[in-house]
């Protein structure tokens, strides 16, 4: 890809970038409408929250049985996963919705609750991620310039 790139010229470049207000706003439509029909699905992070099953429905009652507690501790664990899942798909939907809009009339000109809910968007999406690292056990990667001297076996 880079390759490609490097070989334009550019008035390619500028052509392959060019904003098309009709290609955007049919992009922004088909955007809109995956919105929708994930807030009006079983997927969406409502429904799945709406009907939720209780650990007694699984039996064994007083948690008695341990293979019971544990199955109910997986579903729960699961549905919490599926409904954060929902609620980032649609963040990541919604903002790429206000790209695009930003994308033809520039950040400068948006509304700031528009740039509020952008914001709180990435906030949302950036703690999920890290939770999910923590979880999986990756930590951030460390910089160069933040490598001490005990860090750099180059230095020993």
């Amino acid at each position: 890809m880079r390759a490609e790139m490097e070989g334009m010229t550019s008035g390619m470049r500028t052509q392959a970038v060019k904003y098309s207000a009709d290609s955007m706003q049919k992009f922004k439509q088909g955007v809109d409408e995956l919105i929708t029909q994930l807030k009006g699905s079983d997927a969406s992070a409502g429904k799945l929250k709406a009907d939720p099953v209780t650990r007694t429905q699984f039996g064994g009652g007083g948690a008695a049985w341990a293979e019971a507690q544990g199955a109910y501790a997986a579903y729960d664990e699961v549905l919490g996963k599926l409904v954060q899942l929902s609620s980032l798909l649609n963040d990541c939907l919604e903002g790429l919705g206000i790209a695009v809009v930003a994308s033809k009339n520039g950040m400068e000109e948006m509304d700031d609750d528009i740039k509020r809910k952008m914001i709180q968007i990435h906030q949302r999406t950036y703690d999920a991620k890290e939770k999910a690292d923590k979880e999986a056990g990756r930590g951030a990667p460390e910089s160069e310039g933040s490598k001490g001297a005990e860090g750099d076996s180059s230095l020993k």
